[in-house]
Order: structure tokens, then C-alpha cells, then sequence
């Protein structure tokens, strides 16, 4: 029995001291990892604690600068414009026939004087009307006399058998007169109507010009008012330059300004002046025409392109800067002692890659150069500019 007791009692269970020290070290790795936190926070509340870092501190900024002067400026628009004719007229005879002779001034491309002859129309039939009418004219006159003569004969009869009467109309004649008489007018105009188409024959032109178009050809047969071709009056030539109404505005007073006038293909340069300007503005392009003339007709010709310089009035005590130099419609930068600063400005005139202002103090020069957003009061150092 004692044997028993001592067998079941004695030996202990493999493995129960590995797990003891497995359970110890895993409590020590929290624990060290709650300490690590716990430092990593102390050192980040303290160095929170020194207040933020300071901005540093900007370079100056890079401009470019002009110092504009002050005069005057004469304004000038440029502008391209196309010379036309007011009207082509139209080379219908006024009588028909045909055609037997055509001057060499009736083909195209040529020049007229006032009154030249530029073709003729059989004269034969209308010389045979001039006759018929002479003679209509006689017999109507004859015929007058006749009347005259009746109407005499009529009033001498009344006085011998009434001699205390005032003698009556009809018996005078008078109706048979008036109709004579009339009947002679109508002879006269007869006549004087085939003297005209008689005249008419040979067709001209009451002024000096150019043929733009010629179908004339002896031998043809010419309707009365049927067209032959287009002429066109050298007086009438000008140059229609369509322009904004800002830009005529510009001009004050367009009408007579003096303009230059250069002709397409040549290098000459022609005198001119604003004739007048257009009463409504284009539909489309929201243009009013400028109607140009010059003296210097000669080396027109319809449909060429012609390079126009209008001389406005003269501006006095005006700057002129790039258009650079305003980065908004009416203020500039400029650099004064050395610091970015902003003046306000009066524009008067924009030409082409320019601003005219009035006079105002642009101290250390105007800034033309591109500058970023929140530049003003900033210290700034010229890298390039026409001092």
C-alpha cells in the first residue's frame, strides 16, 4: 500500500516552465512599446511648443522697366482700303441701228475724252425722218398761214355787215386757229425730236473715262437702250476703306483729313483726303466705310488695294508707352525707390502696340514686364530697362 503513495505522487508535467517565461516576455514588449509612445509624444509637444518657423525672406523680383518721355503725339491710322468708281455706266445708245464705225476708244481698258465719239449708228434712217419732219413742219405752217388769212377775210366781212358788233369768236376763227397753230408746235417738236435721234447716232459720253467693259463691234445691231459694255468717270474713282467706329472716332472729325496713300504693286505715294463717311455700318463686319479721293487719278484702277495712313489731330503733353505697360485698362506699375508700386492713368489714344497716357510721375520707370500675383510693395531689382 505504501508502494501506491509514492508512484502516483513524484514527478512533475513536462513543460510548464516554458510557458511562464513566453507570457513574461510578451507583457515586457507591450510595455516597452507603451514607453516609446509615450517619448515620441514628449518630444513632439515640445518642439510644438518653440512656434512656427519663419517664412523666408523673398528675393527682389526681376523687372523691366522703360522711363517714357513726354510730348506730343500725332495721331495716325492705318488702314487698307479698295479703290471703286461711285458708278459704271452703262454704253446703251439711245436710238437703234446698226453699228458702222467703232472708235479705239470703245475696247476696253481704254481712255475717253468728254464728247469723243465712240461708235455710230447708220444715220440714213433718222436723216430720212429729219426730212419727212421739215416738211410736216411746212405744210403745218402753210396751213397756219391759211387760217390767218381766212380769219382776216372772216373779221372784214363781220365789220361791213356789223359794223356796231363786237365780232364773235367763231366767227373769227379762232377755234381753227388755235388748232393750226397747235398743229404747227406739234410739226416743230416732230422735228426737233428727229434732229435729236439724228444726233444720237453718234453716242459719247458727257465726261472723261475708262471703258471697263466693251461688246461693240461694227456691223452689229444695237437695240435702242440695249447695253454694250460699261464705262466708268475718271472723277469718280476713290477709295472705300471700312474702319471701326472707335477708330473714326479716334480721327475727330474725319471728314477732310489728310491721308497717304500707297497703291498696291508700286512704291509711290499718293496725296488724298476723307471725302466723307458711311451712313450705317456693315451688317456683318459692324465696319463704316471711309470714302477717300485724290487728284492722283491716274494710277487707280478699280479693285486694287491701296495702304492708307489717316492723320489725325496732334495730342500735347502725352506719354507714350507699350502696351505692356498696362496691365488693366487704366493703371501701370511703376518702381519707386526700389519698391513695386501702381499709378493710376488717362488713356487717350491706343495705336497699334502702344498706349498714349497723360502725364504722370513714373518715378525710377515703368514696369513693362510680367509680375506675380501679390507683387505690389514688393522690393524689386531691373534687370533690363531704357533709362
Amino acid at each position: 500500500m505504501d508502494r501506491q503513495d509514492n508512484t502516483t505522487g513524484a514527478a512533475p508535467e513536462p513543460g510548464a516552465g516554458d510557458n511562464g517565461w513566453i507570457g513574461w516576455l510578451q507583457i515586457a514588449g507591450v510595455v516597452a512599446l507603451i514607453l516609446v509612445a509615450g517619448a515620441i509624444t514628449l518630444w513632439l509637444s515640445s518642439s510644438s511648443d518653440e512656434g512656427p518657423a519663419a517664412a523666408p525672406e523673398q528675393p527682389p523680383a526681376p523687372v523691366r522697366v522703360v522711363q517714357p518721355d513726354t510730348g506730343d503725339h500725332p495721331i495716325r491710322i492705318e488702314a487698307t482700303g479698295t479703290v471703286t468708281v461711285t458708278a459704271l455706266v452703262e454704253l446703251a445708245p439711245q436710238v437703234g441701228g446698226r453699228i458702222i464705225e467703232v472708235s479705239g476708244a470703245a475696247r476696253a481698258g481704254s481712255a475717253f475724252e468728254a464728247g469723243e465719239v465712240l461708235f455710230r449708228i447708220d444715220p440714213r434712217d433718222f436723216e430720212v425722218a429729219v426730212s419727212r419732219a421739215r416738211a410736216a413742219l411746212a405744210d403745218a405752217r402753210a396751213a397756219l398761214q391759211n387760217e390767218q388769212a381766212q380769219a382776216a377775210i372772216a373779221r372784214t366781212e363781220w365789220e361791213s355787215l356789223y359794223p356796231d358788233r363786237e365780232i364773235t369768236p367763231l366767227a373769227a376763227r379762232e377755234p381753227q386757229l388755235e388748232a393750226a397753230r397747235a398743229r404747227l408746235l406739234a410739226a416743230q417738236a416732230d422735228l426737233d425730236q428727229a434732229r435729236l435721234n439724228l444726233e444720237r447716232t453718234a453716242f459719247s459720253l458727257p465726261f472723261a473715262g475708262r471703258i471697263a467693259e466693251s461688246r461693240i463691234e461694227a456691223g452689229r445691231l444695237a437695240g435702242a437702250g440695249q447695253s454694250l459694255g460699261s464705262a466708268y468717270d475718271t472723277a469718280s474713282i476713290e477709295i472705300v476703306a471700312p474702319l471701326a467706329p472707335e477708330e473714326i472716332t479716334r480721327l475727330n472729325e474725319a471728314v477732310g483729313r489728310t491721308v497717304e496713300i500707297t497703291i498696291e504693286g508700286t512704291e509711290a505715294s499718293l496725296q488724298g483726303r476723307v471725302a466723307r463717311i458711311g451712313a450705317r455700318l456693315d451688317d456683318r463686319t459692324r465696319f463704316v466705310d471711309l470714302y477717300i479721293q485724290t487728284d492722283d487719278v491716274a494710277a487707280l484702277q478699280p479693285g486694287l488695294f491701296a495702304d492708307l495712313s489717316i492723320s489725325g489731330p496732334t495730342l500735347g503733353d502725352v506719354m507714350v508707352l507699350p502696351a505692356a505697360a498696362l496691365p488693366g485698362l487704366d493703371t501701370v506699375r511703376v518702381l519707386e525707390n526700389g519698391v513695386i508700386a501702381e499709378r493710376a492713368v488717362t488713356v487717350l489714344d491706343r495705336p497699334r502696340g502702344q498706349v498714349v497716357v497723360g502725364r504722370f510721375d513714373a518715378a525710377d520707370g515703368v514696369i513693362v514686364s510680367a509680375l506675380p500675383e501679390g507683387a505690389m510693395g514688393r522690393e524689386a531689382e531691373i534687370v533690363d530697362g531704357d533709362r
